[in-house]
């Protein structure tokens, strides 16, 4: 894995940390949105956790991953599935996927 590789996997999971209001330390690869991550609750004026954490994935992807997202090709149901979409979106729109895991530099 390269260094910045690594800084993108742990900014995202910081950002999921920081969505979820919960430790760092707790979350696994293998935790699932919508079973081991759990929505707040829903509001007509407020997004919820898994709005935010859906922004991120369309916000940072490009044109090709956004079809393979409205396809149903891609799917990120996973912690893990989070860090690897923002790694692949890097290569393509590394401002985008900085800017959203507020990483500084690289």
């Amino acid at each position: 894995m390269s260094n910045v590789e690594d800084i993108i996997r742990k900014s995202a999971l910081a950002r999921l940390a920081k969505i979820f209001s919960i430790p760092v330390e707790s979350l696994k690869k293998n935790s699932k949105f919508g079973e081991d991550l759990e929505a707040s609750g829903v509001s007509d004026f407020r997004h919820n956790e898994f709005d935010r954490v859906d922004h991120d994935i369309h916000d940072v992807a490009d044109k090709n991953i956004s079809a393979e997202l409205r396809a149903g090709h891609l799917v990120i149901r996973t912690v893990k599935d989070y860090c690897d979409h923002m790694v692949r979106c890097y290569e393509s729109k590394p401002n985008d996927v900085k800017k959203i895991l507020e990483i500084v530099g690289k």
